[in-house]
């Protein structure tokens, strides 16, 4: 048997359309990871007006302003969550999650954050694993 391009094409949609609730699901579980960890600065909206922004010198990044979120890539968001702000020149506030979140659980976080705005590269770069210190 033949492989043809519209057996390719059928196969990748029912690829997609397999990974569909699976995708759903990755996106609620990161949706409660940024209620449990991000909120507290950046809120509920994500406008960086969250309760514990009034405490901080540097106001909590608004996530919601799409043409600055537009000119953050991917793998500097991930960065951004797993290291912390610093490694962005970003304030020292913004703490990193490496210890707390696994590479999977901080690229959900980045699709949800990219969910905030219509964001045209996906998460695509394979993270691996810090070396242990």
């Amino acid at each position: 048997m033949a492989i043809t391009a519209a057996s390719l094409t059928i196969a990748g949609a029912l690829l997609l359309l397999a990974s569909a609730p699976c995708m759903a699901e990755d996106l609620a579980a990161a949706k409660d990871k940024f209620n449990s960890l991000c909120v507290k600065c950046h809120g509920a909206s994500a406008k960086g007006d969250g309760p514990a922004a009034v405490t901080l010198v540097t106001k909590p990044g608004d996530l919601t302003d799409c043409t600055k979120m537009h000119g953050v890539t991917d793998d500097m968001l991930f960065e951004i969550i797993k290291e912390g702000g610093p490694v962005a020149g970003l304030d020292q506030a913004m703490q990193g999650f490496s210890e707390g979140l696994s590479d999977d659980d901080i690229k959900g976080l980045v699709s949800y954050i990219r969910s905030f705005c219509d964001h045209p590269n996906p998460v695509v770069a394979d993270h691996r694993p810090s070396p242990s210190k």
